[in-house]
């Protein structure tokens, strides 16, 4: 559970940098490291890696928060969680990749794929009440 909660990380911050990624030829580094009062509006691929990143902070705490609940309750039995924790990482790289290819139907389909992951993570914990 441990490789893929740093996996998770990991993803979250490919998440977060990317926006500024895409800014930074737009604008340059002197204005990027600046004060940044007056930016442009970033461009499309911009905006959409953004959104992304915004839906994965609302899902990240709770994916977090069953990643290590069920590591506290019985770190021998992972089987539902792990493959939950998998679905999900997996989820999201090919989220923010269907979200900045506009790709609508396959990124619905992969957000989903994701949440059922968050379920399969629940499972354990559920079991155990």
């Amino acid at each position: 559970m441990f490789f893929w909660i740093i996996s998770a990380i990991a993803v979250y911050f490919i998440h977060l940098f990317l926006p500024s990624l895409i800014r930074i030829p737009q604008i340059g580094v002197t204005r990027y490291v600046g004060s940044r009062d007056d930016l442009p509006e970033l461009p499309i691929v911009g905006q959409r890696a953004s959104r992304a990143f915004n839906n994965l902070q609302e899902s990240m705490p709770i994916f977090l928060a069953l990643a290590v609940t069920n590591l506290l309750i019985d770190p021998n039995v992972l089987g539902d969680a792990i493959l939950g924790a998998q679905l999900f990482v997996f989820a999201r790289i090919f989220y923010l990749g269907f979200y900045l290819a506009a790709v609508p139907w396959g990124r619905s389909m992969v957000w989903a794929t994701g949440f059922l992951g968050l379920l399969f993570m629940l499972k354990p914990i559920v079991l155990q009440i």
